[in-house]
């Protein structure tokens, strides 16, 4: 997995290119296309050494030219290295990225709950079901999970989450059984559907608790919304219910680029409401990530990108579905140089 790469002193991998381009007497573009780069990173990355020349591409410019590999590497004091050994912050110039401050608007709101109207029926009863008198994080949490992959509907006193049955049964076993437990001292019954992963539940009195106490939108979600409850100034229910919602519904990747497999981070959200990714989008300003929001097709999308909302993430959010934590895991391994300096996630 490991790549060569050519690493110069400063200020010399630019001479070796601008030198080599002369020698062509080529365009810049026609030397990226000669060279089978996009002419952005050849031009903006390597030759202005935001990230170090792979050895592939050191060749190809010395063949080019009929010049000596040996003979340009003396010339120019430079030294052939692996990939871990000189990726670093430079990469994307990342070390010019500077988030903004933490700065919650939402007025502080009291997060205790009325539950004395709620009656339970037999079925209740007899599975001993208890709610929250407070809204916590573990509560804030089970809502972002509830808006991600969950349904309730408007004509029954029912409730489905369902995860994805290939990578998240796990999460589901580990995690999401034990946190209804917790909350609504509730033993789910976890099963495999057709493609699915989860549990249903007919419960009138946790649907009560859900319509009206926490004021969740029953039916289809395409225009559903955060409830109000959530909407507080304070930092832990805000990020437990972004944790919970991207958990859920969003993802963990890391792109290949610049000569690099899978090493740019990208945190992202797909979701069909308008209304939920504005709000969602609006949490992540407050939290001072600088999200993107755009919309593709009949989708709305939100990407958190590069080391420093990783790091931040990390720290501030984290992640409870194995799938998610795995993947960072991974990429701890494969670049260990990149991972030491952004932070100890709670990976």
């Amino acid at each position: 997995m490991l790549q060569k790469r050519v690493e110069f002193p400063k200020n010399y991998q630019r001479k070796f290119i601008k030198n080599n381009k002369l020698s062509s007497n080529l365009t810049w573009k026609a030397l990226a296309q000669k060279l089978n780069l996009p002419y952005r990173t050849f031009v903006k990355t390597y030759r202005y050494e935001v990230c170090k020349i792979p050895y592939k591409v050191f060749q190809e410019l010395c063949k080019l030219n009929s010049k000596n590999i040996r003979e340009e590497l003396k010339k120019y004091n430079a030294s052939i290295k692996y990939q871990k050994t000189i990726i670093g912050r430079k990469v994307l110039g990342e070390n010019r990225t500077k988030l903004r401050n933490i700065k919650i608007k939402y007025p502080k709101r009291s997060l205790n709950l009325d539950t004395s109207l709620i009656t339970l029926n037999s079925y209740d009863k007899k599975k001993n079901l208890k709610f929250p008198k407070k809204l916590t994080p573990f509560l804030a949490e089970e809502i972002g999970i509830h808006l991600g992959d969950g349904f309730l509907s408007n004509k029954k006193n029912n409730f489905r989450l369902k995860g994805n049955k290939k990578d998240e049964k796990e999460y589901y076993d580990t995690y999401i059984k034990n946190l209804y437990k917790k909350l609504y001292n509730l033993d789910i019954n976890l099963k495999e559907y057709e493609t699915t992963y989860g549990f249903e539940i007919a419960s009138q009195a946790l649907w009560h608790f859900k319509t009206n106490i926490l004021e969740i939108k029953s039916g289809r979600k395409d225009n559903i919304s955060i409830p109000k409850i959530i909407k507080t100034k304070d930092i832990k229910i805000l990020t437990s219910f972004i944790r919970g919602i991207f958990d859920t519904d969003g993802s963990v990747s890391f792109i290949s680029a610049y000569g690099f497999k899978k090493y740019y981070p990208h945190i992202g959200i797909t979701l069909k409401s308008k209304n939920l990714i504005d709000e969602i989008y609006e949490i992540l300003v407050m939290l001072g990530f600088e999200p993107k929001k755009y919309k593709e097709g009949d989708y709305w999308k939100i990407h958190l990108r590069g080391y420093k909302r990783l790091e931040r993430y990390s720290k501030l959010i984290g992640w409870n579905n194995p799938k998610h934590l795995n993947k960072v895991k991974q990429w701890k391994n494969t670049y260990p140089k990149l991972s030491s300096w952004w932070c100890s996630s709670r990976a």
